[in-house]
């Protein structure tokens, strides 16, 4: 089973995540950049409305999640796209009354073995308050239903 860990540093910006999905690495990070594969994990296996998805250095994404609570949109830019090893993207939920709070996230994959990868994660948020902010929007909670659903659709595919 995929399993997630979570810390948010005291007196940081950052949120680091360490991740762990059974399933091969080239799979892994084909769900993150083959958009069919992406629609059925990311925004926790809910149904997602693709506005844009571009994973490649210098794309750009836009989805909306939606579930029976409501419908939650958030888009970012590519940084980089290193295929199996890198991805750096921006993150923004757009459902705050104030645009610009803005997270860059770098995931670094590492093969565990043949059949187990590991994410490893920094989020940085641009202030304190705004990371503090996503840890008590029940972030994790929503991260790792999103995982448990990665696992799935990559050991599947």
């Amino acid at each position: 089973m995929a399993t997630l860990q979570v810390e948010a540093p005291e007196k940081s910006q950052n949120v680091l995540g360490s991740i762990t999905i059974n399933a091969p690495l080239e799979k892994v990070f084909n769900a993150h950049t083959n958009l069919d594969l992406f629609k059925k994990w990311c925004g926790r296996g809910n149904d997602l409305n693709v506005i844009s998805y571009e994973p490649k250095s210098g794309g750009n994404w836009h989805v909306i999640e939606k579930s029976d609570e409501g419908e939650y949109e958030f888009c970012g830019s590519f940084h980089e796209i290193s295929p199996n090893e890198r991805i750096v993207w921006t993150f923004e939920f757009m459902g705050l009354p104030e645009r610009g709070h803005v997270a860059l996230e770098k995931m670094e994959f590492e093969a565990a073995d043949e059949n187990t990868t590991r994410i490893k994660t920094v989020s940085t948020y641009q202030s304190i308050e705004d990371r503090d902010g996503m840890v008590a929007s029940g972030m994790e909670e929503g991260w790792r239903q999103s995982i448990e659903a990665l696992e799935e659709v990559a050991s599947q595919s």
